[in-house]
């Protein structure tokens, strides 16, 4: 697997999450607040631990904690899904381990079945980001402008969406065929 691993989060991870989630560079980047408690954030993963509408695993690089990844279904009925990634280590933003979309769109549309994925990304994250969606595989489905409104500063949201044949035809290019949980997927 590259060096990558996806474990499931626990409370013992409460800490270096919560660490993640509320560092100034992260959380300027996030849709949601999220405030320093850890007690509280033992308890959104012990909520996350009984919902069957949210997949999350802590991604690892050479068996270290480096990111947090998430599959939130938005619409079961109509099989579309959205993806959070949260990347609170250096390793999980170099090498191998910005591979992580492979294995969770694997994990979307082999092991749950879905059909779509819509992804909400704010413009004030790092271009190259953006740009690089349709290189995934990704349709780029418009711009909300100026959408969120983040401590008086007007953010724009850019919206991309992927089908699960798009995926199909996409994926052979990245040559991982496992999901988060490393089932194969042929």
């Amino acid at each position: 697997m590259s060096g990558l691993g996806f474990i499931v989060p626990t409370e013992e991870h409460a800490r270096i999450l919560l660490d993640w989630r509320t560092r100034p560079d992260i959380a300027d980047q996030m849709l949601s607040e999220v405030p320093h408690d850890v007690e509280r954030q033992k308890a959104w993963l012990r909520r996350c631990a009984e919902r069957d509408d949210y997949v999350h695993r802590i991604l690892c690089v050479d068996g270290v904690p480096a990111g947090h990844v998430s599959i939130t279904v938005t619409e079961p009925a109509w099989g579309i899904a959205t993806l959070g990634v949260l990347m609170g280590e250096r390793a999980g933003r170099m090498g191998a381990a910005p591979l992580n979309f492979a294995y969770m769109l694997n994990h979307v549309f082999y092991t749950m079945g879905l059909r779509k994925v819509v992804n909400h990304i704010l413009g004030t994250n790092n271009p190259r980001l953006l740009k690089g969606q349709p290189l995934i595989g990704y349709r780029p489905v418009g711009v909300l402008a100026r959408q969120v409104v983040r401590d008086g500063r007007e953010i724009d949201l850019h919206i991309f969406e992927m089908l699960a044949e798009d995926w199909r035809a996409t994926r052979g290019r990245f040559r991982i065929r496992e999901d988060m949980d490393g089932r194969v997927w042929e």
